[in-house]
């Protein structure tokens, strides 16, 4: 984390005022310490060892020490409740590293919280999705600092108390890492609405939305900010007279997000959900024009915890329409016109560290970015973010004393369009055993991963992980 006095200074200020009000109340301190060991028989890691990691696992062997304190809210019921967090990780690798996890203080009410600081996001579907269940936002980058406010859970609508209510957030950030433009801004938002069916059925419907603006380009200088600049953003306008010609004639700053259609159904001995995440990062994939790209997923949950199988996961990726073959142009006037073809998912001319952050895809981790060139990322490789990938993902029991979770990933990549077809393949694979019920005094867990492909050498690797929880 660089010495952005944001970032830092304000982050442990509020951590620490929300600690010393938490004690104040009598909330209990939480501990954790985990030592973590991964290696690899080539120079980096097969993808399931650092991929949805919150890129917090350098892409070689190392060796980390992860020291976490925090204090979990208390009681749903009461009006005013805290939490916070505080956890930081030292890596000895290619390249040694001491970094922020997660650093935040919370506040929520019965149905608002605000979390300030780097906070991670929930992790859904039993971890067992490739992108969180979100092909925009999943966990395999780092968190970034900010504010976000949200609604704790979905809230009935006064006029249709019976059968629909909603679920949001509003949030900014900064990216502070290395990266093409300084300091870029990011605006967050969605709305969710979901509609009850019948007693055990419900139908989920909404959007994500995300802007990068603002900051310093190293090519294009500074960047549209300020107040009425943000309106642009928040409502995705085009640009003034300050903002490039580009961003002139299309939205100011680097839009996208993705829609989400899911069905819940709840049964006696088995609970299901289908999704499906599409993404859209300009009015053709608003208007659905880059169907059906995106991520069909189903999760089953068996409901039964000693079961050999708990949970099961699977879904299909399809990114290869991307809007179809219509590039933007500029005739021989030099005027530019807009097509609504070859989106070109994650990748954007101002902003041309895409959405990375860290060096590490924020959306899905099927989406291969391209490797840093003096620490700064310069986006998604193109041709990597189209793609047909099969996925099936499931965890279980095997003891009291061990459980276990499994990853399996077949993945085709595309190429770009008007290019000879890559079909490059890949087939990643990981399984990870969990020992919770050890006379030692902390749990194990060990896993292995393999990457076999087209396209470069196979490559193994095996992790060991040791983890002490406590409270003081």
């Amino acid at each position: 984390m660089t010495n952005n006095p944001f970032n830092i200074l304000t982050m442990t200020l509020l951590t620490m005022f929300v600690f010393s009000i938490s004690h104040a109340q009598n909330k209990t301190l939480d501990y954790l310490i985990e030592v973590n060991s991964a290696f690899s028989n080539t120079k980096t890691l097969p993808f399931w060892l650092t991929a949805n990691r919150f890129g917090s696992v350098p892409n070689s062997d190392n060796i980390q020490l992860n020291t976490t304190l925090f204090s979990d809210f208390n009681n749903q019921n009461k009006s005013f409740d805290f939490s916070y967090k505080a956890s930081f990780i030292g890596s000895l690798s290619n390249e040694n590293n001491i970094f922020v996890n997660e650093l935040y203080g919370s506040i929520r009410s019965r149905k608002i919280q605000l979390d300030l600081g780097v906070k991670h996001d929930e992790i859904l579907w039993e971890g067992l999705s490739t992108s969180n269940g979100n092909i925009t936002k999943s966990i395999n980058a780092r968190s970034y600092p900010g504010y976000n406010f949200h609604l704790v859970s979905y809230i009935q609508l006064p006029f249709a108390k019976k059968w629909l209510s909603i679920k949001g957030n509003y949030g900014d950030y900064i990216l502070n890492d290395l990266n093409a433009v300084e300091n870029t801004l990011v605006h967050s938002k969605s709305l969710y609405f979901k509609s009850k069916l019948n007693s055990k059925t419900a139908l989920i419907t909404g959007l994500n939305h995300y802007a990068q603006w603002g900051g310093t380009s190293l090519i294009y200088g500074k960047q549209p900010a300020g107040f009425k600049n943000y309106l642009k953003i928040i409502t995705g306008s085009s640009g003034g007279d300050d903002a490039l010609e580009t961003d002139q004639i299309n939205a100011l700053g680097n839009h996208l997000g993705s829609y989400l259609l899911q069905l819940n159904h709840q049964g006696e001995n088995t609970d299901w959900s289908f999704y499906w995440s599409h993404p859209f990062e300009d009015r053709s994939g608003r208007e659905l024009m880059n169907y059906p790209d995106g991520i069909y997923g189903l999760f089953i949950d068996f409901k039964n915890p000693t079961r050999l199988i708990t949970h099961f996961n699977t879904e299909f990726y399809y990114t290869e329409h991307m809007s179809g073959n219509y590039p933007h142009y500029t005739d021989e006037q030099g005027v530019s016109y807009t097509a609504s073809g070859m989106d070109d998912y994650f990748n954007n001319g101002v902003y041309s560290s895409g959405w990375t952050y860290f060096g590490r895809t924020i959306g899905t981790p099927l989406f291969i970015a391209k490797l840093p060139v003096d620490g700064i990322t310069n986006g998604i490789i193109s041709g990597y973010n189209r793609l047909i990938s099969y996925n099936i993902s499931f965890k279980g029991f095997l003891s009291p004393a061990i459980q276990y979770k499994t990853h399996l990933s077949y993945t085709k990549y595309r190429g770009w369009f008007n290019e000879p077809p890559k079909n490059d393949e890949v087939l990643r694979s990981i399984i990870e055993f969990y020992f919770n019920k050890t006379p030692l005094p902390f749990d194990i867990t060990i896993g292995t991963a393999a990457d076999f492909d087209s396209f470069s050498k196979n490559n193994m690797g095996a992790f060991i992980r040791l983890t002490e929880k406590g409270r003081f």
